[in-house]
């Protein structure tokens, strides 16, 4: 699938635009007490600073196959502004699956799964905010036969074989975070995505559940 490359391109000329004048700015006069309050001020570049991220598991089965899915998703913010937040996210899932092959043999194969991206938000309320993102995705998945729906076992290579799939998306919606602006919190999204193809069989909705500090 073609990548898109302008989106995120632009997002991060935003964050490092938006950075420069913050890491430029100098206290008018230093506290005696040297660099460690210097660093606690209002204008340093770790105050605009929150963090954040997503933890999945699961498992699921039938008399084919067992799956355990385990993935994180880990995101850092910058606040140019106190209601607006840019910066990047990550998303790692690492998935293990064991069943019957073509061969009629036990195997077990473990895809993997991640993808990079960049985002921005931008609070109407104290806990309402609403979310762009994109996000670059290289999925992994084992194949199974249309026929049998047992795992695709190939003699030659003596291995299930998988599928990479690399794909755009874009993410808008808007979230909901217990926070208000101190401490942790706990967060859940409602994102539709706007590149998923009419051929796709995924749903274009996804909810996320999350944490963040600071936000």
């Amino acid at each position: 699938m073609k990548k898109s490359n302008v989106l995120p391109a632009l997002v991060l000329l935003a964050f490092f635009s938006a950075l420069a004048p913050a890491q430029a700015q100098k206290p008018k006069e230093k506290r005696s007490s040297g660099v460690s309050e210097y660093l606690e001020d209002k204008g340093n570049f770790a105050s605009h600073l929150w963090y954040g991220g997503g933890f999945s598991l699961g498992f699921s089965g039938n008399n084919i196959y067992n799956v355990f899915n385990l993935g994180i998703s880990p995101m850092v913010g910058y606040k140019i502004i106190e209601p607006l937040s840019i910066g990047p996210r990550a998303s790692f899932q690492y998935t293990f699956i064991k069943g019957v092959g073509t061969d009629n043999q036990i195997h077990k194969v473990q895809p993997f799964s991640y993808s990079m991206g960049v985002f921005t938000r931008f609070k109407f309320f104290r806990y309402i905010f609403a979310h762009l993102e994109y996000e670059l995705e290289n999925s992994e998945y084992a194949l199974v036969s249309p026929q049998s729906g047992l795992l695709l076992y190939d003699p030659t290579l003596d291995k299930i074989l998988t599928q990479r799939e690399v794909r755009d998306n874009l993410y808008l919606g808007a979230g909901y975070n217990s926070s208000g602006g101190q401490g942790f919190g706990f967060e859940i999204l409602l994102l539709y995505n706007a590149l998923n193809g009419s051929n796709s069989l995924d749903l274009p909705f996804l909810l996320r559940f999350g944490m963040t500090y600071k936000f």
